[in-house]
Order: structure tokens, then sequence, then C-alpha cells
């Protein structure tokens, strides 16, 4: 069966994320990758010094069972990273068809790492590694350039539905806030200041006529060119990720989520992250009709862990393909067996 692989992005992470991954990795047969991630996350801490989170990323506590605060988006986005790339392991179970990758948002570097095709354990955690740096080093780069929310009790995104794509751009033009996501014809993210979105929502132009509006929990603006400078901080960061390798390592065809190309063609992974999670706008049906029709897949394999990437695409589809979630073994089955 040939696969499509998806990865969520942070607007299907909740609440959930930490329980979701105690269990995961709690397991014997990802201690080495836990052991890997929490290095990695502390690595990108002490190097950042003191530009790191006041509150710091204390992955391995919450592992353990310190119940963590509201996550923002450094925290979110680490965890949901963390997540994905568990999911990723080289099992030496076989193929499972994968013909291409997608991601949406910040899922794209977890496409990344899937098309990268590490097949050995020890490779595959070098390079998990780096990527955990490289979300963890970026994330708090967009937290420090970002608008600040000025006592907003909002936040810098919100999600839109029931306007085109057209209608939106115009009620927003001029205000500062750009369409940072196409989900589908009809949903919508918005991002920027959340003092000007705050504004935007009380403009009586969003009221009635099917309209419905609705803050994320991002601590960032996403998909904005207010985060520029992320690029270009992030640049200078990567000493302290580490090597990463070029494009003609793909062993996969891995899907842009700006426009329908194939990121073999593009010049540098790591600028294909910082844009198309940070500066430029998601066309999701665009991305995703592409890849599909492009690898002439015949299902959608979700590695989740949220259903947004999932639900959008299936709205962009259609019944064209099937889709199915990763199946991820459970802990050893210890009930007693009944007597013979």
């Amino acid at each position: 069966m040939r696969s499509l692989l998806l990865f969520d992005g942070l607007g299907g992470a909740g609440d959930s994320l930490v329980p979701a991954l105690r269990a995961l990795l709690g397991r014997p047969e990802n201690a080495s990758f836990r052991h890997a991630v929490c290095r990695a996350v502390d690595a990108a801490l002490e190097y950042l010094g003191p530009d790191a989170p006041a509150s710091g990323l204390p992955l391995e506590k919450w592992l353990d069972g310190l119940d963590p605060p509201p996550l923002d988006s450094t925290a979110a986005g680490v965890c949901l990273h963390v997540h994905q790339l568990c999911g990723l392991q080289p099992t030496g179970r076989g193929d499972d068809g994968a013909v291409g990758a997608l991601g949406h948002s910040l899922g794209l570097q977890a496409a990344i790492v899937a098309g990268l095709g590490a097949v050995r354990p020890d490779e595959f955690l070098r390079l998990a590694a780096a990527s955990v740096r490289l979300v963890a080093i970026s994330l708090v780069r967009a937290h420090q350039v970002g608008p600040p929310a000025d006592d907003v009790p909002t936040g810098p995104m919100a999600a839109i539905t029931g306007l085109t794509r057209d209608e939106l751009a115009r009620r927003v033009e001029g205000t500062g806030v750009v369409v940072g996501l196409v989900n589908a014809p009809t949903a919508h993210v918005l991002s920027g200041p959340a003092d000007a979105l705050a504004a935007l929502r009380d403009d009586p132009a969003f009221d009635g006529n099917g309209v419905r509006w609705s803050f994320l929990p991002n601590t960032v603006p996403f998909h904005t060119p207010a985060l520029a400078p992320v690029v270009e901080r992030v640049r200078a960061d990567l000493d302290a990720v580490g090597p990463w390798p070029a494009p003609d390592r793909l062993a996969l065809p891995i899907y842009a989520g700006d426009a329908p190309r194939d990121l073999r063609a593009a010049d540098d992974l790591v600028d294909e992250y910082l844009h198309q999670v940070f500066t430029r706008p998601i066309d999701w049906p665009a991305a995703v009709d592409h890849a599909v029709a492009d690898s002439r897949t015949t299902r959608v394999l979700d590695h989740g862990p949220g259903a947004g990437a999932r639900r959008f695409a299936r709205e962009c589809l259609g019944a064209r393909v099937r889709f199915d979630p990763v199946r991820r073994p459970g802990p050893p089955d210890r009930r007693p067996r009944p007597a013979r």
C-alpha cells in the first residue's frame, strides 16, 4: 500500500500531550530514545543560558510525574516533536509503504526526519537529538522576537471559519494581522499582535452570518512576517544544533506546506523548516492535493498526535484516499492466562 505520512502541528496539541508522552516514553523499548531527547532538551537550554525560558523546560521531570504548568508554544512544540519522533524510530519490522511525507506547520520537521530515512538506531538517535535541539532553540527565539501580548487576555493566533480566503484577507488588510494558515476553503487561522487580533474580534464585520472565531492557545504568532528575525537568529545558533543533512539526503519526497513542491529540490532543509513554520503562510489544501497526486498514494498514515492535520486533509480530499492512524505497540499484556 502506498502511504503518505502525515504529521500534525500545534493546532491539535493540548493538555493530553504530556500524559501521552509519559505513556509512550515509559515503555522499556523507548528508554534509549527518552534519554537522548531529554539530554537534547537540556543541552538546548544550557546553550541558551539567560535566554532560556524562565520556567525552564523540565521534560524529564514531567515524564517522571511532575505536573507541568499550562504549556506555552515552546514547551508544547518540543513535546509534540518528541512524540512524533518516537514513532519514527527504526524498528526493523519492515516497510510501511511510505512514498512521501507531509507535515502541518511544526509537523514539517518530523516529516523531514522521516524523509531522511535513518535505519540504524544510533544514527536515528543522533538525528532526533539534533532535531529536538533545533525545534527547542527556534521556538525560544520566536518567543523573543514575537510581538508582545500587551496584557491582552487573548493570544496571537485565532481560528476563523465561515469566510473564504479572499473575504478574510480583505477584512484584515491594514490591521497588522495576516492569514497565516489556510486549512480548508472556509477554515483559516489569523496570526498577528494579540491586541490587533482582540480589536478585530470586536469588529461587527466578524459577527453572524455563520462566522465562528476562537482564539488558539499558541503563544507565538506562527506564519507571520513579524517572525522573520527568527531565521537569522537561529542560523547563528546552528553550531549548538549540530550538523544537519542536505536535501539530497532525503530518501522520500517531503512536501512543502506553503506551495505545491518537493523539498528534495530545496537549497537547505533548516531554512525550509524555519521559513515554513515561522514566516510563510501555509496553504494546506494546495499542499495536500499536490502531495496526494504527486505520490499517487492510496492511504494517508496519520502520525498525529492531534487530529487537526487529518481533519483538514479529509475536508480537502473527500473520499479520494483512505486514512489510517499509526499503530504503536502497547505495553505487554500481563493479564493472567486462563488455566487449560
